[in-house]
């Protein structure tokens, strides 16, 4: 939930190309007072607007300052061009906010002159948001348009300077919702206070490093998962599908699962939610370091030894995994053909992965059947390996008995040789 700041002063171009006659961008011709008055205050609320618009979006599109404040641009005195003849409206605040960026954010057939690709229902969906519902009801401390967008200066959203990139959202978010004292008062539907270390768990997770030190723009952050202009909290219902947005399979999985009846919170039971660290196998099993003793610490509840056969399977399928590769490796450098090998490798490496994903079904019957075909795998790799290493012994014997063949023959060459010669000589 962002305030609207001091920063953001006369237009709120927010979120908006605005007014009830928005003009073509060859109005931007057009004489205006507004940028050259306000350029020559002392205030730096009141002067740094007109900076701020170079390379605004709507600056660009021929949209003035009179589209977002009214009044008269080609008045050089204060009261003529404040003037409520011209519809002066001076800084939008709260409701006004959304309503001045709707004004053309909302006209579809506005919007299409400019972007016919942009939806037109953002307003209607920011009303449906926990920030527009605690707006409607007199609540200004939260995010509005100009709060994410900016209010002079928007960029588009493709736009890297933009705060809503992808890699700015999380810190967008964070001005807010990091800060304990804006949040002050604030609740959880529990009645507990919201938390404000969001920012700080997400950038520990592997999302974040997917995001920022891998470039994966696909990598969710803040507004994947909570929505952005219809942001609201994830309710327990929805939390397996918003994971499952990406993670398909795991959902599905976990879906025909006996813990999907009987997980509160879903996927973030195990995973944590905005400090979603990197997967291991550690997380399963019973020990130290496993999500499965948080609930299953009888050795006598099914659950504590189902997690531990999930585990050994699992474990089984990668030590014989790694065996298998190191045999195989040890054939490569003495110069045997290894592709078929090695292409089965991958095949079983492959189960490894499905068994990892079967987990989330929380059978272990169907977690070894997957781990059954990889180590059927493993058997023939290793068979074939070994075949390898023994052609391998094989051929290193008939060399050195061919060595030894020869070397003797050598020798009875040259023994003969110095025979013939001592003869020669006689």
């Amino acid at each position: 939930m962002s305030r609207p700041s001091s920063y953001f002063i006369a237009a709120v171009a927010a979120c908006g190309l605005i007014l009830l006659h928005p003009r073509d961008a060859s109005a931007q011709t057009k004489a205006s007072t507004c940028a050259t008055c306000h350029a020559s205050l002392s205030s730096v609320d009141l002067s740094s607007p007109p900076k701020a618009l170079a390379g605004d979006v709507h600056d660009q599109l021929g949209i003035r300052c009179i589209d977002c404040h009214g009044g008269d641009e080609t008045a050089a005195e204060k009261t003529a061009a404040h003037s409520a003849a011209k519809a002066y409206r001076g800084r939008p605040t709260g409701m006004e906010i959304i309503a001045t960026c709707g004004r053309c954010h909302s006209d579809t057939e506005f919007m299409h002159r400019y972007s016919p690709t942009q939806r037109v229902d953002q307003e209607t969906e920011y009303a449906s948001s926990m920030h527009g519902k605690r707006l409607a009801s007199g609540d200004l401390r939260v995010a509005t348009c100009i709060s994410c967008h900016g209010a002079h200066g928007v960029r588009q959203v493709n736009d890297v300077r933009s705060p809503v990139y992808p890699t700015n959202v999380a810190t967008t978010c964070g001005r807010c919702h990091s800060s304990p004292e804006h949040m002050k008062g604030y609740t959880l539907g529990n009645g507990k206070p919201l938390p404000t270390s969001q920012l700080t768990d997400y950038e520990r997770s592997v999302h974040h490093d997917a995001l920022m030190k891998k470039n994966d723009l696909s990598a969710p952050t803040c507004n994947d998962c909570h929505g952005n202009h219809g942001a609201a909290p994830l309710g327990v219902s929805s939390l397996t599908t918003v994971c499952g947005t990406c993670h398909v399979v795991f959902a599905s999985k976990f879906a025909a699962s006996v813990h999907a009846q009987i997980f509160d919170k879903a996927c973030i039971e195990c995973h944590g939610n905005h400090a979603v660290m990197p997967p291991s196998d550690a997380m399963l099993g019973t020990g130290n370091g496993s999500a499965c003793i948080n609930c299953h610490t009888d050795k006598d509840d099914p659950g504590f030894s189902a997690a531990a056969r999930m585990r050994a399977s699992i474990d089984t399928l990668r030590q014989g995994i790694d065996g298998s590769t190191a045999l195989i490796q040890r054939a490569r450098n003495a110069g045997m053909e290894v592709g078929d090998e090695e292409l089965a490798l991958n095949e079983a490496r492959s189960k490894l992965v499905l068994a990892r994903t079967e987990m989330h079904a929380f059978n272990p019957a169907s977690l070894e059947a997957v781990v059954s075909d990889g180590t059927r795998i493993l058997a023939g790799v290793n068979q074939a390996g070994n075949k390898d290493l023994a052609e391998l012994a094989y051929r290193r014997r008939g060399l050195f008995a061919s060595l030894g063949v020869i070397l003797l023959v050598v020798m009875a060459l040259v023994l003969k040789i110095r025979d013939l010669d001592r003869q020669w000589k006689h």
